[in-house]
Order: structure tokens, then C-alpha cells, then sequence
């Protein structure tokens, strides 16, 4: 098992090499580990507008970003640890690589268990949620681990900005979480790395930033990060005025933004629905 650590904390970019590595690596399996700064990521075909508190999200400087896989939405910060198996099997074990997670720890006397849904919980609470991709290239699994996380921050980040009268979009299941520190006392990201290298008896690897450059990477990045896909990809929704929004667009063919809806919703509503993402966005718009 190839095992790579990312120097990068930009979610766009650490999902932008996922992707490439998953359509282009000739090194799998890889064991692909990064550490985000704090943001909030959705599932494929989650709605942002029901899954995060958005107004919250740019008060904290909290960016927002939507996978490849599907599942539910979750919160990344510095005490997070990501986790991707990329496989070149276009159909992966879902239980496989949750089980030698579960193992690696154990051999360090942590005991966490596997939950139906292949999430690893301790003192029965979620400190592990994970989802899937599968191509006729290959697949990943890929997760989040609590080592020490902002909790506070994780539970006001995923509270509803808007409850819809209709949603086709896929809810998140909710659990209580735990993280790792507060059970094991000055635990650190770099601890978690080293248990996870050690099980695997396989040297840790940085990303070449060179990388960065290829133009695959590149697109990855910009289509992640693009409207297109961030707001637009969202399901259908209807609200309790009867408005419908499909794809992030109203039926007469107009954005569902602060303009649009100016009339139609208080200030404080619209504070709500529609804050501002500019400096999200003038920040993540470099890849380096």
C-alpha cells in the first residue's frame, strides 16, 4: 500500500489530486491522507441550503465544497484527518479498508467499532463517517476521523439554513461524534499518521507540488470550485412560498440568489439564504 500525505490544506486541491490520482495514478492502491482547513463538505447530491448553516459558514471563514461521492455532509478542520483508499477495482469492499482501520487501531489499543452504515465509532459515538466512488477506472473510499476537531464548530456548521417544503436532494444522518483526543489526551494528527504507517509498514510520501501544474489537476480544481458545480449540481427543492429551484436555477431560468429573491424575502432571510462568498472564493482562487 502506497501511502501519501498531502502538504496542501485547500480542500479543492486535496479532492482535485484525489481525482487524479483515482483516473490517472499507475501506483494504486494508494492510501491517500490530508488534512483540511475548515470547511464544510457535501455529499454529491446534498442541497446547501438544507444541510449548512451558510450564514455561519462565512462568519467563521468556513468554506464550503461539494465531493464526487455521494453521502452526507461533514465538517473538516485542522484536527481532522481525511483518509482516501483509491483502488484500481471498479467495484470496492466497503467493509475492506474500514476493517483495517479498525485493526491499525486496535494494535495500539484503541477500540473502535464498525457501524452498519461502515462508519467507526467509539463509546458509542460516530468518530469516523465515510463514502464512495466507483468508475470503470477504479474506486476510493474515502472518510473523515475525529482526532481533535473543533465539536462546537462541527455541530453549528451542519444546522439547516432553510427547511424546503420539498427535497429530492439526499439528507445527511445525523449521530453524536466524538473525537479521538478527548478520550486520549494530547493525541495529534501526526500520531494518528504514524499508527496508520506503522500498521501498514509503509513509508509516508509527499506530494511532488509539481503536481499542482498538470492540467488534469488543474481542471479537477476549477470545476470543484466553479458554480456550476458547487450551487448548481443541487437537487430539486421547493420552498414553503412554492418556489421550486432545480439545479440552483428558478423555473423562469434565473439564479436562486440574493438578487432574484430580494423582493420576495426580508433582509434578515436573505441574510440567511444568500451570505457572502466572495472572499471564499478570491482565496481558493489560486491553486497554489
Amino acid at each position: 500500500m502506497n501511502i501519501v500525505l498531502s502538504p496542501f490544506q485547500n480542500p479543492f486541491i486535496n479532492l482535485a489530486v484525489e481525482d487524479y490520482f483515482l483516473r490517472f495514478s499507475a501506483y494504486l492502491p494508494i492510501l491517500f491522507l490530508y488534512v483540511n482547513r475548515p470547511c464544510v463538505v457535501m455529499g454529491r447530491f446534498q442541497n446547501p441550503w438544507v444541510e449548512t448553516n451558510l450564514k455561519y459558514l462565512v462568519e467563521k471563514d468556513i468554506w464550503l465544497v461539494r465531493r464526487q461521492s455521494g453521502g452526507g455532509c461533514v465538517y473538516h478542520d485542522e484536527g481532522n484527518l481525511n483518509f482516501s483508499f483509491i483502488t484500481p477495482d471498479p467495484m470496492i469492499d466497503r467493509l475492506k479498508h474500514v476493517k483495517l482501520l479498525q485493526e491499525a487501531f486496535r494494535r495500539a489499543d484503541i477500540q473502535l467499532d464498525i457501524s452498519p452504515r461502515h462508519d467507526l465509532w467509539l463509546d458509542n459515538k460516530k468518530i469516523s463517517g465515510s463514502a464512495f466512488k466507483q468508475t470503470k477506472m477504479g474506486s476510493f473510499h474515502h472518510g473523515t476521523f475525529l482526532v481533535n476537531s473543533d465539536l462546537d464548530k462541527l455541530e453549528e456548521c451542519l444546522k439547516h439554513s432553510l427547511i424546503p417544503k420539498d427535497s429530492k436532494s439526499i439528507a445527511s444522518v445525523r449521530s453524536k461524534v466524538i473525537s479521538l483526543e478527548q478520550k486520549y489526551e494530547g493525541i495529534t494528527i501526526e500520531d494518528v499518521v504514524e499508527l496508520i504507517a506503522g500498521f501498514f509498514k509503509s513509508p509516508v510520501q509527499d506530494i511532488d507540488a509539481s503536481l499542482l501544474s498538470l492540467p488534469e489537476i488543474q481542471q479537477s480544481f476549477y470545476q470543484l470550485r466553479d458554480w456550476t458545480w458547487l450551487w448548481g449540481e443541487t437537487p430539486l427543492f421547493e420552498l414553503e412560498e412554492g418556489i421550486k429551484v432545480r439545479k440552483g436555477l428558478l423555473e423562469d431560468g434565473r439564479r436562486f440568489d440574493r438578487e432574484s429573491m430580494k423582493d420576495l424575502f426580508v433582509k434578515d432571510k436573505l441574510d440567511q439564504l444568500f451570505p457572502d462568498f466572495s472572499e471564499q472564493s478570491r482565496l481558493n482562487n489560486q491553486i497554489l
